[in-house]
């Protein structure tokens, strides 16, 4: 099973942490954005995920988000405020 690696940049927080994960282009991107954040101790109930330039991304496998790019930014609107 071919693997992907994603850069989840939560750029909500001022040093912009980023968290990669390989994970397999099967999986659910929701899944992998889960696992992001709870390696950053976020909440993923709220955080939402955007492609470089704002927009959404609606869901799908790995591969469909890598496909159009492997960074990945993450908003955490209780750090926004």
């Amino acid at each position: 099973m071919a693997q992907v690696t994603l850069r989840f940049i939560f750029i909500s927080d001022a040093d912009r942490p980023t968290v990669s994960l390989k994970v397999p282009e099967s999986m659910l991107f929701q899944e992998a954005l889960v696992m992001a954040a709870k390696k950053q101790e976020k909440d993923p109930g709220i955080v939402t995920a955007t492609f470089p330039g704002g927009s959404p991304i609606e869901g799908g496998t790995v591969k469909e988000v890598a496909d159009k790019s492997a960074n990945i930014h993450v908003i955490d609107p209780s750090v926004v405020g």
